[in-house]
């Protein structure tokens, strides 16, 4: 299997944080929208371009989505969609059915919060005033790479255990070791929130 980069949605067109940056470099797709929440037109481009992506290497997947608003296609992108299968949740079972609620969310943001306290705690010491004030400094940019970071660091076996965990089959390899990414660090994250002042 493989990962394709994570989608990101801000609020600016272009931050300050990305002058002089090349985001091909960053590892995630960055769009905005006014809420910085997923809207239907950029649903139907990244599908579009989902399609592209499959098309080029002649390969065609099943796309499991749920029932959001935003997720109505278009017939014009519909018709475009030839490596692209779309299979939608039954209503109301989105979080029973839905590997990514199923705790790969979960692990992403684990992972996430420790990069952010990471940063934060090396730029500690050379700050002048309080943790809180350093928090407020943190960039789209910042985020962007903590959830590059943290993408990278989600096993197949965790993605495959959350399949699981959801009725998609069964995992038949006994020999298949299967992590729980995060586990406990949450609460070691808190702890350290608290220590500097932030949590």
């Amino acid at each position: 299997g493989e990962k394709l980069k994570p989608m990101i949605i801000g609020k600016s067109k272009n931050p300050r944080c990305f002058r002089g940056i090349d985001l091909s470099c960053v590892g995630v797709e960055y769009h905005s929208s006014c809420k910085a929440w997923m809207t239907n037109s950029l649903f139907n481009k990244y599908l579009l371009n989902l399609n592209r992506f499959f098309s080029l290497q002649d390969r065609k997947i099943l796309l499991l989505l749920d029932n959001a608003p935003v997720h109505i296609v278009d017939e014009a992108t519909e018709s475009c969609l030839t490596h692209v299968k779309l299979q939608f949740f039954p209503p109301n079972l989105t979080s029973v059915l839905q590997p990514l609620d199923g705790g790969i969310i979960r692990s992403l943001k684990v992972h996430a919060r420790r990069f952010q306290i990471t940063q934060l705690l090396e730029q500690l010491d050379d700050f002048d005033g309080h943790a809180a004030d350093l928090v407020k400094k943190l960039t789209v940019l910042d985020a962007m790479k903590f959830v590059n970071a943290s993408w990278k660091l989600i096993t197949k076996e965790t993605i495959i255990k959350c399949f699981v965990n959801c009725g998609f089959g069964n995992i038949n390899d006994e020999n298949t070791v299967i992590g729980d990414e995060g586990e406990g660090e949450e609460e070691q994250i808190g702890e350290l929130l608290r220590e500097v002042g932030v949590g």
